[in-house]
């Protein structure tokens, strides 16, 4: 607050990101006294979902059909988008919780003890209590229990077949780079 921050990083964080992802989305008014538009994103072959999506954003009830909206209370890209495209300013979708002055006020209504380390504590005269050790998970990799089937007995019937280089025919570690 002392820098002249409003929101907190991880807000503004967030909202730097979506804005960079905004820039390239299209907005198409659908209703404009409604407040409900539709947002195009731009196709994205890195992405797992390919981009090229329709989100409906209807600003006069605060949702998205991407839910960031909803679920962040902040300006998801396609609000970002619509609110650039009307030259809105998009941290009026900001829930002020995301502002500085309200985590703020959030601990000055409360005493805040700070917890110190653990050198300064009390000395504790209470029972210790241990962990069952027939509960306790020994090193390595846990056993499997499963059923057996024909499958395990046909794969462990066959005989074990050793690696060997196509080139020399030793077998054993193959290194591509010997040769």
């Amino acid at each position: 607050m002392n820098a002249g921050h409003v929101y907190s990083s991880f807000a503004t964080n967030k909202y730097e990101y979506w804005r960079q992802k905004a820039r390239q989305h299209r907005v198409v008014e659908f209703d404009g006294t409604a407040g409900t538009y539709t947002v195009q994103t731009p196709v994205n072959p890195t992405s797992p979902y390919k981009g090229n999506h329709l989100h409906v954003i209807k600003l006069n009830e605060r949702t998205c059909t991407c839910n960031k909206l909803q679920q962040w209370k902040m300006s998801c890209s396609h609000v970002i988008a619509v609110c650039t495209y009307h030259n809105l300013d998009p941290l009026r979708y900001f829930r002020d919780y995301w502002k500085l002055e309200s985590i703020s006020a959030m601990y000055r209504t409360l005493p805040f003890q700070p917890v110190y380390n653990e050198d300064y504590w009390p000395p504790y005269f209470g029972d210790t209590i241990l962990p069952d050790k027939d509960r306790v998970r020994g090193k390595g990799r846990p056993r499997v229990n499963r059923i057996r089937n024909e499958m395990d007995d046909f794969l462990e019937s066959q005989p074990s077949q050793k690696q060997s280089c196509k080139m020399c025919g030793q077998a054993g570690i193959i290194d591509k780079h010997v040769h």
